[in-house]
């Protein structure tokens, strides 16, 4: 295990995670690689009067700590046992460590649309995977915790025999939202699909495709094990458009870069197509870009919430904004999600 303190040499790439708006300033960060690391790091917050926070590798930084800092990343192994279809998973490992791991065995995790993501923080929120209106909550599948103290040091759960899912997106230019959002809003979604609805501004940079360069965009993806059909969709020219069969990893989503964000969502009973209407225009009309994500919840997922409604904006301080956003909304709203809840108190 290493130590940083203030000034030393690797203190800053220590504190520094996916959130670059926000940043730890920890009067020591424990670098663990082992549980009793994690014991040692939590008895001196401990005795000291310290507050504690653990940075891992994921993307859901909410606040900061100027205590003691448990950076997890150096713990990260994977355990794959075929025979029980379960995974153990350290505290710093990613979903794609896990995905990587388990697909030899024709296995596969809960996990979500971003293969970069912290497995534990993810399932401890709940885990709304690619595939969560056919399987549940990756936390529906945790069999055992191992922890110290309230830090999680690593998890069990049930993998899925997954090999091949039938999953894609679609692409429009920003200009036919209103037709894709009805679209989207009125589908006969079978129980076993899981869709998403998104709008996204990319910035004009090579590492995006070229038709996506530089636009605002609404992307649709949906997926499910098994076959279902998504030409009621097609009310408007693609700008790209992927959908077939294809193996788990493929859908499991792609790493993204560090940057400032912040976001959060309401878990809602209902959500009007006119109502869903207002979000789309308020939040393509504000001050400062906000980015929504419509996700229709039910099949396995279980309880009363039908939709999940979650807004980010690539800066901080716009708790206000997407208060205004979320207003249109308000009558139907039951709750939160905590996977969808960035740089918010």
């Amino acid at each position: 295990m290493q130590k940083f303190l203030p000034g030393d040499t690797g203190y800053d790439d220590e504190r520094s995670g996916f959130q670059t708006g926000l940043r730890h300033e920890p009067q020591v960060i424990f670098a663990v690689e082992t549980a009793q690391d994690v014991e040692e790091a939590v008895q001196h917050a401990n005795e000291n009067g310290f507050e504690l926070a653990v940075q891992t590798t994921g993307h859901g930084l909410t606040t900061t700590t100027n205590g003691v800092l448990i950076s997890t990343k150096r713990m990260n192994k994977v355990e794959i046992d075929p025979q029980t279809r379960t995974a153990r998973v350290e505290a710093g490992a990613v979903w794609q460590q896990v995905v990587e791991a388990a697909a030899p065995h024709g296995l596969a995790p809960l996990s979500g649309d971003a293969s970069d993501v912290g497995v534990i923080g993810y399932t401890l929120g709940g885990g709304y995977s690619v595939l969560a209106r056919e399987f549940g909550f990756a936390s529906d599948r945790v069999r055992k915790t191992e922890k110290i103290g309230d830090v999680i040091t690593a998890l069990e759960f049930e993998l899925l025999e997954i090999d091949q899912v039938h999953a894609g997106e679609m692409y429009f230019g920003a200009e036919h939202a209103p037709q894709v959002f009805e679209a989207f809003h009125q589908w006969d979604l079978p129980g076993h699909v899981t869709p998403a609805l998104t709008t996204i501004s990319f910035p004009d940079i090579p590492v995006f495709p070229e038709p996506l360069r530089g636009r605002d965009v609404v992307r649709v993806t949906f997926a499910s094990t098994r076959p279902f059909e998504v030409d009621h969709l097609r009310v408007a020219p693609r700008l790209l458009e992927d959908f077939g069969e294809k193996p788990f990893a493929q859908a499991a989503g792609k790493p993204l870069p560090p940057h400032t964000y912040q976001g959060d969502n309401v878990l809602l009973n209902d959500l009007p197509l006119d109502a869903l209407q207002r979000v789309r225009e308020k939040a393509a009309n504000s001050a400062v870009p906000i980015f929504l994500g419509v996700h229709p919840l039910g099949g396995a997922l279980k309880g009363d919430a039908r939709y999940l409604l979650k807004l980010i904006s690539p800066q901080l301080g716009v708790e206000q904004l997407h208060a205004e956003v979320f207003d249109e909304v308000r009558p139907f709203v039951i709750g939160t999600a905590r996977n969808f809840r960035y740089a918010v108190g």
